[in-house]
This record gives structure tokens, sequence and C-alpha cells, in this order.
């Protein structure tokens, strides 16, 4: 009888402590756009680390499977600026306190997709940490275009960058300690 009491007594004490701490949490978005496949498992590991929701950045047509052709597309692109169309998602980035954004590494830039989430949605006052994949060139002007594009956010200069693919330990290390230094 005592003990059914006292779980009585505790158990509803414990869930409501359970419940301030879980809404003190900042909500978490680990948005990417990937051409090739490497940003994504970047991006999913981060997810992973971080417990953020993912949001696949998709252009409305999809580029050309043909290097040749996707690589002439792209040139254009960037050349032009164009902004890619977007697909429309069931989630709003803006709800989001944190957001990790990824992209892979086209002429030392952001892809366009990207630029045309960053123009999309207000992200102002979120804390954005950009993570990028490139082959070998490096993260180039990415996160200077990420503090360009994303006028009013703080956005993290010492973001994630990549060559290929890493998910490993430094990985979880560097989300933990992105987390950390937010909180």
């Amino acid at each position: 009888m005592k003990i059914t009491k006292i779980i009585t007594v505790i158990l509803p004490l414990l869930t409501c402590g359970y419940a301030n701490a879980e809404s003190t949490n900042p909500q978490i978005l680990v948005a990417y756009y990937s051409l090739t496949g490497k940003t994504e498992q970047v991006a999913n590991a981060i997810a992973n680390a971080s417990g953020g929701q993912l949001y696949k950045i998709e252009p409305d047509k999809s580029y050309p499977d043909n290097k040749k052709e996707r690589r002439k597309m792209l040139e254009q692109e960037i050349e032009q600026n164009y902004l890619p169309p977007l697909k429309p998602v069931d989630i709003n980035p803006e709800n989001y306190e944190i957001i990790f954004l990824g992209s892979p590494v086209w002429g030392n830039h952001i892809s366009q997709p990207v630029k045309s989430f960053l123009h999309e949605y207000n992200l102002a006052g979120k804390q954005v940490i950009p993570f990028v994949t490139h082959s070998g060139g490096g993260r180039g002007q990415c996160f200077n275009d990420v503090a360009k594009l994303c006028k009013d956010c703080i956005v993290d200069m010492d973001g994630w960058s990549s060559w290929g693919v890493s998910t490993g330990r430094k990985l979880n290390r560097w989300v933990t300690q992105q987390l950390k230094n937010i909180k």
C-alpha cells in the first residue's frame, strides 16, 4: 500500500520534470541538398547525432543523369544565379531554432538548390550551422555564402567540411560540440 502511494505521488513529479526538460531542448532541423548521395549520408549522421529532423531540399526538376549535360546545366545555373524552384514539403524550417544546413560544393560555392532554400525561408534569429561535402577542393566560399544569404541568422563560420563522406566519431564529436556551444 505504501509503495503504491509513493509511486502515485512521485511518478507525476518525475514525468513533469521530464516534460519540462524535454521542452527546453531546442528544435533542430538538418536541411540538406545532395546530388550524389554524399551530403545525404553526412546529413543522416548529423541527424542521428543531434536528434534533429531531416529535411531534404529538392528542386522541382531533377538534374540530368548524364554527367556532361548535368555539368553544363549547373554551370549555367551558377553563371545566371538561377534559383531552382523547390518541391513543397510538409514541414516549415522557420519553426526550428537550430538548422544544420548541408550542401555539396559547386564551383567553390553552395549549390543552387540550397540558395533557393535560403531565399524561400526566413531564418532570421536562427542558429545556422553549415556543412559541406566536396571532391577535394575544400569548402571554398560556402560558409560565406550562407552568411550572406542568411542575413539575420547566427551562422557558424567553422562549419563542417569533408572530402566525400565522413560520418564517424569525429563528426559525432563535432555535432556534440556545436550543440554545447549553443546551449
